[in-house]
């Protein structure tokens, strides 16, 4: 039975005063009953798995920079949660009104995943006392405080805050941190900190008693049983700390994942806990005097002790330090405290904390006796009662190595575009490369490149980002030679076009409703016809006369549409032809044109097999298909033509016509247009059809459009020029599935994508330590200079939907055909039903 005494009440011994902006508005100074003024900071950290060894340097030295500003007897507390939390599927929510049902499906796989939250404080605090004439033992949650009669001056406040001002000027200066003053309503509001801290949630606000345990060392806060572990004994370091620290399970011997020195005890601990960084700022004159009269009493026992010897040995070397190379030393204390309702939960956490900092190299010391009063001084704005007894003196640098410098990716989960993806820990996030990554300037358009060997999921994680664009109400058209979106497009409503002989595809590039066409319209069938005049070349050699002859030749056919009004002729290539050779000859007179400036019988003979009974006479002149525009997703499957060396790139520079039509006609805020070609991007590669494909991708971002390229090997990008200067330098978004097979040729990856050492780092970690207990794989997504890893994880209906796998897609379309229709079979699949053959 507890002892009734030992439970306080906290509104009797809450140790703040009161929250004061009265000095300056933007910042809330908390006043403790001890008068020790705190303002308090919401930190936004880097994200975990994405920083360099010199950017944890930077990190680093920035803080050391700032903490050298601070007065003596100023106090840095740093305090970092982290929360166990779960994915909440909700199906009444907004972003679900438009979704199927497998989409529905596919959100409901990921129910109650459990993740961790992060939240990241700092309090700067000006005691009234020194912190060092202070014990642990006056604790306020020992015994009644007298609140001072009087609070230090407002001449002192304003120097305070003057101080907090130079110090958050140097953090949010770089680029790597954000500090946010916080508010009231963030402190003492119903869901601020003060509420959190004594009910140990983030969402729950209804206090608990604190209690002293029975169970030594523990104590529990409302329903939460707790533990504690101290580092405060220089005896417990280890001999050396750094900045950051290779993370093995991302690293090989040629590229490492950096972290924290500190990590272990921070975002890599997958449970309820909260880390305390503090750092007392030491007076170095002072500790010098302290120092040299210690080691006088201890020369006279140095003969007969080792330990004295060792002693004035360390305490020389400390004093050294400082005066020879200007070192700042600081008083230190960090704990961990973790918390679970359940006790066997809880005393788990606690081995796992110990190993953590064994690992470290730390001697693990769990706090016994003094864990509450450890609690009740780490709160936010009571620091300064941390006492004496709890510090050790470093130096700033090595202070600031036990500091934690990442948290977890920000991604929102719940956000109404993007596709679903998981981050490194299996958190289910809403990734949205078109929208956002404009809005925050990482890319400057919205042009993507796929690479990935066979094998790496390349076409899954294609039909999963199309399942989401589509979704979200964006156009999609996809040129594929392998019938990898089949069962998307059958699903999700849209055309399928295949090529077959008997039944070729046809295009009408020059129908426009009403003739209605502007100059950009009327370029691009102009881009069109000069590709197909000069196919033949092996580079295209186009004068700007003959590229000005065939723009107008275009201008004055639709001009003359137009004037014939309801009696024009219905708009084709062959119509098109007969005009040019009727007509242009005297139109290219009257603009002034030469003959050596344009051959206009050598266009028309080149051209001549489109038209009419020509090879390809109806190539150009539909009647029917002229519809593809205005539909949101259509695919071309013309692997049976991939082979021909005239067919596959004239049909496949059509449909990139054709999408260039949409993006010019197909207007709305937020509606993206994308084209994919997968691997017929290599019938365009040959120069003659290099200027449309480079003209293609730089007019695509003036309309919301996103042009894809989706390739699998290496040796198509490295050492090609044209790759690099028409679709590499125009793709700001590069998805890099796993590229270990290129392990010994990443140098080549390297220098064609300019990849940064760090970049490097990111793409090389892709897919080397999976969680078996789930199904997924892992890609490197780069936007302009950012880098993330994220895993691609869906429903086991979307699996069946969207796999290519050639067992697999025969099991599938055996049970379609069986259950009469592909969604049937897919579900089928899905649930486990198998066909014996």
């Amino acid at each position: 039975m507890i002892n009734p005494r030992k439970i306080k009440d906290i509104k009797d011994i809450f140790p703040i005063l009161s929250i004061d902006s009265s000095i300056d508005p933007k910042f809330n100074i908390i006043v403790s009953k001890n008068a020790d003024l705190t303002i308090a900071f919401e930190v936004a950290l880097p994200e975990v798995f994405t920083l360099s060894s010199d950017s944890y340097n930077a990190i680093h030295d920035t803080f050391v920079k700032a903490i050298r500003v601070l007065p003596v007897g100023y106090i840095l507390h740093k305090q970092d949660w982290y929360f166990e939390d779960m994915y909440v599927f909700n199906p009444n929510a907004e972003r679900y009104a438009t979704m199927d049902r497998l989409g529905i499906d596919n959100e409901q796989h990921f129910s109650e995943r459990p993740f961790m939250t992060q939240k990241c404080y700092l309090f700067l605090t000006l005691p009234s006392a020194d912190v060092k004439k202070r014990s642990s033992l006056n604790s306020s949650i020992l015994k009644r405080q007298l609140v001072p009669k009087q609070v230090l001056d407002k001449a002192t406040w304003t120097q305070f805050i003057d101080i907090v001002k130079q110090f958050t000027s140097i953090l949010n200066n770089s680029k790597f941190l954000s500090l946010k003053t916080m508010t009231y309503e963030d402190l003492a509001g119903e869901k601020g900190y003060y509420q959190q801290y004594f009910t140990l949630n983030l969402g729950d606000n209804t206090l608990g008693d604190i209690t002293i345990g029975d169970k030594q060392g523990t104590f529990k806060v409302g329903n939460n049983h707790t533990y504690t572990y101290s580092i405060n004994d220089l005896q417990d370091f280890p001999q050396e700390v750094v900045s950051n620290s290779t993370y093995a399970p991302f690293s090989s011997d040629a590229h490492s994942m950096p972290l924290s020195f500190a990590s272990p005890l921070g975002i890599l601990l997958p449970f309820n806990h909260i880390y305390n960084q503090v750092m007392v700022i030491e007076n170095g004159d002072a500790l010098t005097n302290r120092l040299t009269a210690e080691n006088k009493r201890h020369q006279s026992f140095a003969a007969i002790s080792k330990e004295n010897e060792a002693s004035i040995l360390f305490k020389d070397s400390f004093m050294t330090e400082m005066k020879v190379n200007g070192r700042k030393p600081v008083s230190v204390h960090y704990n961990i405290l973790t918390w679970d309702k359940d006790l066997d939960i809880v005393d788990e956490n606690r081995s796992n904390i110990a190993a953590a900092l064994s690992d470290l190299g730390f001697t693990p010391r769990q706090s016994v006796y003094d864990a509450e009063t450890l609690f009740w001084s780490c709160l936010g704005g009571n620091i300064a009662e941390i006492g004496l007894d709890n510090l050790s003196t470093v130096f700033v640098e090595e202070a600031v190595s036990l500091m934690t410098f990442e948290e977890n990716y920000k991604d929102n989960p719940l956000s109404p575009y993007g596709i679903r993806l998981i981050d490194r820990f299996g958190k289910p996030i809403m990734f949205d490369p078109f929208i956002d990554g404009m809005k925050m300037n990482l890319i400057a358009n919205r042009n993507f490149l796929i690479v990935g060997p066979s094998g790496s999921g390349k076409s899954f994680m294609t039909n999963n980002m199309m399942y989401y664009m589509l979704n979200s109400g964006f156009h999609a058209v996809i040129v594929d030679v392998g019938n990898s979106y089949k069962r998307l497009c059958q699903y999700m409503g849209g055309r399928y076009i295949t090529f077959e002989a008997n039944k070729p595809l046809s295009f009408n590039p020059f129908f426009f409703k009403n003739n209605s066409t502007d100059s950009e319209t009327e370029q691009s069938i102009a881009e069109l016809l000069i590709s197909l005049w000069k196919s033949n070349k092996e580079a295209i050699e186009i004068a700007k006369s003959e590229e000005t002859s065939v723009s107008n030749m275009v201008h004055y056919y639709y001009e003359h549409l137009r004037k014939l009004g309801i009696n024009a002729p219905f708009p084709c290539f062959d119509n098109f032809y007969e005009f040019a050779k009727e007509h242009y000859t005297e139109l290219f007179k009257q603009d002034g044109g030469r003959e050596k400036d344009f051959d206009l019988d050598n266009f028309l003979y080149v051209l001549k097999v489109y038209y009419k009974d020509g090879t390809y006479g109806y190539l150009l002149n539909s009647r029917t298909n002229i519809d593809l525009v205005e539909l949101p997703f259509v695919v071309f499957e013309l692997d049976n033509i991939k082979d021909h060396p005239v067919l596959f790139p004239v049909v496949t520079i059509m449909i990139m016509t054709t999408y260039i039509r949409k993006l010019m006609t197909i207007k709305g805020h937020n509606l993206i247009k994308t084209l994919v070609i997968e691997e017929a991007w290599k019938a365009l590669s040959k120069p003659a059809f290099a200027g449309f494909l480079l003209w293609a991708f730089k007019t695509v971002r003036k309309h919301n459009g996103a042009m894809g390229v989706v390739t699998q090997e290496i040796d198509d990008l490295v050492g090609n020029q044209f790759v690099k200067d028409a679709i590499i330098n125009n793709a700001d978004t590069k998805f890099l599935l796993d590229q270990r097979k290129y392990a010994n040729r990443f140098g080549e990856v390297q220098q064609v994508f300019g990849l940064s050492d760090n970049q490097s780092m990111q793409v090389l970690s892709v897919g080397r330590t999976l969680d078996d207990s789930r199904k997924y794989r892992e890609m490197c997504v780069l936007m302009g200079d950012h880098a993330k890893v994220y895993g691609i994880e869906v429903s086991p209906t979307f699996h069946a939907l969207f796999t290519t796998d050639k067992t697999d897609v025969e099991q599938i379309n055996e049970l379609s055909q069986k259950m009469g229709s592909t969604i049937r079979g897919v579900k089928a699949f899905a649930r486990g039903e198998r066909i014996k053959v």
